[in-house]
């Protein structure tokens, strides 16, 4: 049951409780291990070392809507937890749920991220756990990698340009080819 529906179907408010309490929680305190002291499941399969605290600090988060949840949203929802790093939606569009995998900046990130399994995220409860591997990230291009991707574009550029002013004027292409090529290059 999740905690609201829980508080809301207390018959007296809990704040006449937590006094009486208070001699009691100093004794039951070293008994409650800390959060970031928890353990982590075991990590399945041959797990590359360098990967191992990324996936740490990596949430898995179920039954999301297919229509209506997005990347943002879950970024912003999950702020409210911690430092998030990276977010990527994963699952097939067409289905009514997909999931996603929420990376933060820290392990104790995911703790209190834990915490909100169940809670109605739009239509539906989510679904949270700790994350079995990485997020999958694009590339990072080097300036170098950068530079080269941007001459093939700017190849394909050329070469649609020269297409296109043979469609328009037959014979004229080579002219027009010198001269986007000056543009370019000059």
């Amino acid at each position: 049951m999740p905690f609201t529906t829980l508080a809301a179907t207390l018959p007296t408010p809990l704040e006449p409780v937590i006094p009486a309490l208070a001699p009691v929680l100093p004794a039951l305190t070293p008994a409650i291990p800390a959060l970031a002291d928890l353990q982590q499941p075991p990590l399945m399969g041959n797990v590359d070392p360098t990967k191992v605290d990324e996936i740490r600090r990596t949430i898995y988060v179920g039954n999301l809507n297919s229509q209506t949840t997005t990347a943002e949203q879950l970024l912003e929802f999950f702020k409210q937890v911690g430092d998030v790093r990276f977010v990527r939606m994963a699952g097939d569009e067409t289905q009514p749920t997909r999931f996603a995998f929420v990376e933060f900046s820290d392990q104790n990130s995911v703790t209190r991220a834990l915490t909100f399994n169940g809670v109605m995220f739009g239509d539906r409860p989510l679904k949270i756990n700790h994350s079995n591997n990485a997020i999958v990230k694009p590339p990072e291009l080097t300036p170098q990698a950068a530079a080269k991707e941007l001459e093939e574009v700017m190849k394909r550029v050329r070469e649609a340009q020269s297409l296109i002013s043979e469609a328009i004027e037959p014979g004229m292409s080579l002219y027009f080819h010198t001269w986007v090529n000056c543009i370019f290059q000059c």
